[in-house]
């Protein structure tokens, strides 16, 4: 019994809050070495009024520290005022512990922090050493990581809500849509025209850029006939991820697990 208490009080010690702050949303979670024990996602523009759910996750006091990924350093801020003083500010992945994946990119500061802490995921999760995480946010990001296991790059796309906003801009008198499923390709009213056209073109563009990227990477130099595991995460995979039969697995936390795994070997 007493040991049992002893390690449930360890394992409350060890507990961190980790934040991803993103470009649309922020992502918040919970880890316990590298577990996630629990996670959410909130969009920017629902701070003010969902900020309370990241009082309630730290509540309880048994929160020790709070750690960070960041491509918006600007909004990042935003966050202390649901936090109490002691878990404020965060440290910073990339500025106060690394990332621990070689990068590969040119130059590489300029690669954003969410696909480094993405490409560590996928290198993390995948059995077969190289491993492809596709982002879908504001833009989608596809992050590779090779077969001897380091980030090499990938490509940057739009993401469906970001497509539907540069349409409507570029043609006002077509309706802004919200990106949605869709059943068919042939559609004969404007407002699911537009829709079809937003979900295949990312849905077909995604899948061309992934099908391009596994044959760029090719076999393993062991010669395993295994092709590298393909992951979704972000805001949209939902949507997208079911019309790619490349993805193998949507992993709606993924980033977050990439800063469990970086925050996990500070020394």
């Amino acid at each position: 019994m007493v040991e049992g208490l002893l390690a449930a009080r360890a394992t409350i010690r060890l507990m961190l809050l980790g934040l991803v702050a993103g470009n649309t949303s922020l992502r918040i979670g919970l880890f316990s070495a590298r577990t996630i024990l629990e996670w959410r996602r909130i969009e920017w523009a629902e701070l003010d009024r969902r900020g309370s759910e990241i009082s309630a996750l730290v509540a309880g006091g048994s929160v020790s520290e709070c750690v960070a990924g960041s491509v918006r350093d600007d909004l990042l801020d935003l966050v202390g005022a649901w936090l109490p003083h002691g878990l404020w500010p965060p440290q910073l992945a990339r500025r106060d512990f690394p990332i621990p994946i070689e990068n590969r990119y040119f130059p590489p500061e300029d690669v954003g922090t969410d696909r480094l802490l993405n490409a560590l995921a996928v290198r993390e999760l995948s059995q077969v050493g190289a491993s492809v995480a596709v982002d879908f946010g504001t833009a989608v990001s596809v992050s590779v990581v090779s077969w001897d296991r380091v980030f090499v790059g990938g490509a940057i796309a739009a993401g469906g809500k970001t497509l539907a906003q540069g349409l409507k801009a570029a043609a006002p008198r077509l309706p802004l849509v919200e990106p949605a499923t869709v059943s068919g390709w042939i559609q004969n009213r404007t407002v699911e025209g537009v829709q079809s056209g937003v979900y295949w073109q990312v849905a077909g563009g995604v899948r061309a850029i992934v099908q391009g990227i596994l044959r760029e990477l090719g076999p393993s130099h062991s010669g395993a006939t295994t092709r590298p595991r393909v992951f979704a995460t972000g805001g949209e995979a939902h949507l997208f991820a079911p019309a790619i039969a490349e993805i193998d697995e949507v992993v709606p936390e993924l980033t977050l697990q990439g800063l469990a795994y970086a925050s996990s070997l500070r020394e």
